[in-house]
This record gives structure tokens, sequence and C-alpha cells, in this order.
């Protein structure tokens, strides 16, 4: 995320070296900052306008950055989700100075609806995720939180996973990513699904363990299944839903 925006959004934030990360053993991917906006109650509308007026101060400048924001659809209160791709961390080392001018709206017309702000940095994971370009309205995501003692055998699954089903002449299904930054909170990685509607959630496919039991048998499975369950100490999923009004995927 432009580092501006950040300064005018008023969100503070500290980088935390995840202990997960492993020593890199494939090609990196892009980074992505993640900013999860838990909203006032009963100030959606008014974030949502916020934004909206930012944007067009922002794309009039010749603002050139991108994002996406993403509504969560369940959980506790209303949390949206701003996402940007960045190729490296010297990208933090730029500014932006066509958002200079839009400075006051977003501090007079977004930080006052704004009940808590986080901010946390990704990377793609592009050997075990699906080579498509991302395009997708509504997504679900899936967190792991991998364990101290066995969290090193979480990717050492995954990869193996992929690499049956690959094998088997089966598609990966989801975009990978390792949190570079945490929390007490956070996650280590996480997976996203997209879909075009929800009307493509009620497809009906096979889970990821039984394709790789037909693949391999069951005690394969079983093996790899209880390998992975050691490796986590928790995970939960949501599903969000892209709010174009206030994203900008580029162009006019």
């Amino acid at each position: 995320m432009k580092a501006t925006l950040r300064l005018f959004l008023g969100i503070v934030f500290l980088f935390t070296i995840s202990p997960f990360i492993n020593a890199q053993d494939a090609p990196l991917g892009p980074l992505t900052s993640i900013t999860e906006f838990t909203i006032k109650p009963g100030h959606t509308m008014q974030f949502r306008e916020g934004i909206k007026a930012w944007k067009e101060c922002y794309l009039k400048a010749g603002g050139e950055w991108t994002w996406r924001m993403w509504e969560r659809q369940q959980g506790e209160g209303t949390v949206y989700i701003l996402a940007t791709n960045m190729p490296n961390w010297a990208e933090m080392d730029k500014t932006d100075e066509k958002g200079k001018d839009c400075q006051l709206l977003a501090i007079n017309m977004i930080n006052a609806h704004i009940e808590k702000a986080t901010n946390h940095m990704t990377r793609f994971m592009p050997e075990i995720s699906n080579t498509n370009p991302f395009e997708a309205n509504l997504i679900r995501v899936s967190f792991f939180k991998a364990n101290q003692i066995n969290g090193y055998k979480m990717m050492e699954v995954v990869k193996e996973v992929e690499g049956i089903r690959k094998n088997a002449g089966l598609d990966i299904r989801g975009y990978w990513y390792n949190w570079q930054t945490s929390d007490p909170d956070s996650p280590s990685f996480h997976v996203v699904i997209g879909y075009q509607n929800y009307a493509e959630m009620d497809v009906i496919q096979d889970s990821v363990w039984k394709s790789v039991e037909d693949a391999e048998g069951k005690e394969r499975r079983d093996a790899l299944q209880a390998k992975f369950r050691s490796s986590l100490e928790s995970t939960w999923s949501y599903i969000y839903k892209m709010d174009k009004d206030i994203s900008h995927l580029g162009g006019n």
C-alpha cells in the first residue's frame, strides 16, 4: 500500500517477522499489503462515501495506484479489507505525490468512521498456487495459524498435496500467501479461492483430501492429513465480496 495513504488514514502498524518464514527454495512472488478496517457501528455509509470522495480526488489528480476493497460477509461487526500488490519491499520507499492534495478528505471523511485499523504484509507463493490471473468478485479465504512445534510441516504437506493433484491432472484452485508480518492473532498462511458470484459456490467439487485419496490411496491420504493437522494451532475462514465502487483496478 502506498505510504501516503497509510499516513492519510492514520494507520499505525508494527512489523514483526513471522517465525514460519522458511528459507526460499522457489521464486519469490509479489507482496500484498492487507489493511483491515473495523467500521464503527452505523458508520458504514459514511465510510464508503469518504472512500469514494478520496478516490475521485485521487484519480482526478492523475493517481495510478490500484487497490481492491473487500467487505467481509460474516463475523462480528462490519469489516473491510484494503488489498494492494507490490512487486517488492522497495515500493515502501516510494511516495505518491499525486495523493497529497487529497489528504484532508481522508482525515475529515474517512478516519472518523474507523474503529480500528491493522496492516500486515503477505507474499504470494506462485509455486503452489493457481497460475491464472486473479479475477474474482467473491472470495473464500481460509486462514492457517501454525503451531510452534510442527508448524514447518504445513507447507511440506501443501506442496506435496498440490504435486499429487497436479500429477493427477487436477487444477490448483487456490492462491496461497505467506504472512511476512504478524501479531499474536495473525495467521501464518492463507489461501484464496475466487468466485464470480454466490451461485458458483453451489457447485459441488471433491475435497482436496478426497482427490489425494483417489490418486494415492487412503493410507497416504490419512498420513498427510495427520501431518497437516499436527502443524496447526488454529484455522478459520471468511467470505469477502469486492466493493467495486470503492476499489480501483486501473483504467478509467
